[in-house]
């Protein structure tokens, strides 16, 4: 009697057992895996010119240049056409009318929060005098970026590794490059760096990898060395230039050292608008053309 009772109770004991690890069986245990929103860079067709749109998952609205002063109100209608109506932070890689000449149209239409350069100044253009006269109306907002300083944004960060102080006298060699960090994704803004400049940063910087660069000067043939793509190994390459203009740009030797590193090339005089989504993990890239 006494063994029946005690095999009945190992046999109860058992099916709770089994009731109980499948049941947590049932029920994985959470993931770890960090989920991110959705960032949207814009790459603007503004002709002979730069100007890129961050539109990060915090809600911030990063302007990385305005174009020349003639396609300033085209950014203003591109994004107002997107519901924007504050830009939090307005960088200008460096004092060139092709990069600082939309401000005025910008600084127009919407409430801008910050505006940063690289402080050095340009006495050989009227638009940056007049720059210079707008930022002074309201200094709070004005702020320099130089190597060293970096910017977050929730999970996005924006490490500045250009220029080093002091000027060198070249505004293209003295521009802002930043490396913007989402996730596993890296976008690689080189401003107007020419080769001198690319060959500085890379005796500095120890780690510029980055899955999308912003090629730097338009496509000019003394930017974007084999030495440069070789350190940041980008997927895809992004040129912002106009159509048919005066400079020959973008330069066969570049597209050559692009197509031979194998990297996959937008034209924002063939493609138009050129649009990058990322979750952080991957991206997904549109054009207007």
């Amino acid at each position: 009697m006494y063994k029946n009772i005690l095999n009945k109770t190992v046999l109860l004991i058992t099916v709770l057992f089994i009731s109980v690890i499948t049941a947590c069986a049932s029920y994985p245990a959470p993931s770890t895996e960090k989920t991110y929103g959705l960032a949207t860079i814009h790459f603007l067709d503004v002709g002979q010119g730069d100007s890129t749109l961050f539109s990060l998952p915090s809600g911030e609205i990063i302007l990385v240049d305005a174009g020349g002063p003639s396609a300033g109100p085209r950014v203003s209608r591109y994004l107002k056409d997107l519901g924007i109506s504050r830009i939090n932070h307005l960088i200008f890689t460096h004092p060139h009318d092709d990069h600082i000449g939309g401000i005025f149209s910008i600084m127009r239409d919407f409430e801008v929060i910050n505006v940063y350069d690289n402080g050095f100044s340009n006495s050989d253009s009227d638009i940056h005098k007049e720059y210079i006269s707008l930022i002074k109306k309201d200094p709070s907002i004005y702020h320099i970026l130089r190597t060293g300083k970096s910017l977050i944004f929730g999970d996005v960060s924006v490490e500045v590794l250009n220029p080093l102080p002091p000027s060198t006298g070249n505004h293209n060699r003295d521009s802002i490059v930043i490396k913007v960090t989402y996730g596993n994704i890296n976008v690689f803004m080189s401003g107007d760096m020419e080769s001198k400049g690319e060959r500085d940063l890379l005796k500095r910087s120890s780690d510029l990898s980055s899955r999308i660069l912003k090629v730097s000067h338009h496509g000019d043939r003394d930017s974007t060395s084999d030495d440069f793509l070789k350190s940041l190994s980008p997927e895809i390459a992004i040129i912002s230039v106009g159509k048919a203009n005066t400079y020959a740009r973008p330069h066969q030797e570049v597209l050559e050292r692009l197509k031979s590193a194998g990297i996959k090339v937008y034209r924002t005089d063939i493609n138009g608008d050129i649009i990058i989504k990322t979750d952080g993990k991957g991206y997904t890239i549109t054009s207007s053309q």
